[in-house]
């Protein structure tokens, strides 16, 4: 029998390792299609307003939408659990509550079809491993959702909307939704997927000096320095505007972007936000950007965070 250690400094070995690494994993192969094929449907890399994408992203809510809806189908489904439990127990006695899992199904189902979608929407915009556990995310909750859909089909077919197969089924689309909001958990408090990238910024308590009037540029972005943060200061028309220069949605940096007019566009995601109110305008970003005050004193520009923090 070959020993399969074989040793470091063969020529066979260093050919094998070089061609180990540079293949490309299958889930980052996978990922990079369906995120292609994601940002195709949903208009990410369209010219502005993008529209769906902006709807899919709850900019419009200016809040995440999709951790809005998946709330309803785990308490629909949770419910559905209770129900179908109550129903097998004694399923003479409780035949209403066969009904009221039939209806709580239904309702759960159509609510995650909506958050697949946005979920999709969302995970397009995402990479390393948040992108490979958000993929996994993906398929464990999109593989509850089936066999929901199987189990309304099955209650759907009984005019008493009893059924214990229906049910079983449902008990199994439970566990794998578990599994699935768990990675789901991960991304946001182990990864920070989505979460907001200026949440912990210091602001300080007074204006702070960061530039000569004489040096700044008219019409243009450029970046500045407050209490150690990242700023993104722009002379528009003789008037000065500020917003934090690290993008909400994934930290991009804003003063890199593209100007169109007082509006600015993330270079990493293609987010656009207001430099006059910092509000997010295109998905998909939907938190708005921390403002700034700006004065002018002694001949040099300074700012102070808006709100604190």
């Amino acid at each position: 029998m070959t020993d399969p250690q074989v040793p470091a400094s063969t020529t066979d070995t260093d050919t094998i390792d070089t061609s180990s690494e540079s293949r490309t994993p299958f889930t980052d192969r996978l990922s990079d299609n369906l995120q292609s094929i994601i940002k195709a449907l949903t208009g990410a890399n369209a010219r502005p307003p993008r529209r769906l994408k902006t709807l899919l992203s709850g900019t419009w809510l200016r809040h995440p939408l999709h951790p809005l809806l998946t709330d309803v189908p785990v308490g629909a489904w949770l419910l559905t659990v209770v129900f179908d439990i109550v129903w097998l127990i004694s399923p003479n006695g409780n035949a209403w509550a066969a009904r009221a899992a039939e209806g709580t199904v239904i309702l759960g189902t159509l609510a995650a079809l909506a958050a697949v979608v946005t979920g999709l929407a969302d995970w397009s915009d995402s990479y390393g491993a948040e992108r490979t556990t958000g993929l996994y995310h993906g398929l464990l909750n999109s593989g509850a959702t089936i066999l929901y859909i199987i189990s309304v089909v099955l209650r759907l077919t009984q005019t008493t909307g009893e059924s214990t197969a229906a049910a079983v089924i449902g008990f199994a689309g439970f566990v794998v939704m578990t599994i699935g909001a768990y990675l789901g958990g991960d991304m946001v408090f182990a990864k920070g997927t989505q979460v907001n990238h200026t949440a912990w910024e210091a602001a300080g308590d007074d204006y702070e000096a960061v530039l000569p009037v004489a040096e700044a540029p008219a019409n243009a972005l450029f970046r500045v320095t407050v209490s150690g943060v990242p700023v993104a200061l722009l002379k528009l028309n003789d008037k000065f505007f500020a917003i934090a220069a690290t993008c909400t949605h994934a930290g991009g940096p804003l003063d890199e972007g593209e100007l169109q007019g007082d509006v600015v566009q993330c270079p990493w995601h293609g987010s656009r936000f207001s430099v006059r109110t910092g509000q997010a305008i295109t998905g998909p970003a939907s938190i708005a950007q921390p403002r700034y005050d700006v004065r002018i004193r002694d001949g040099q520009i300074e700012l102070k965070r808006i709100g604190g923090h």
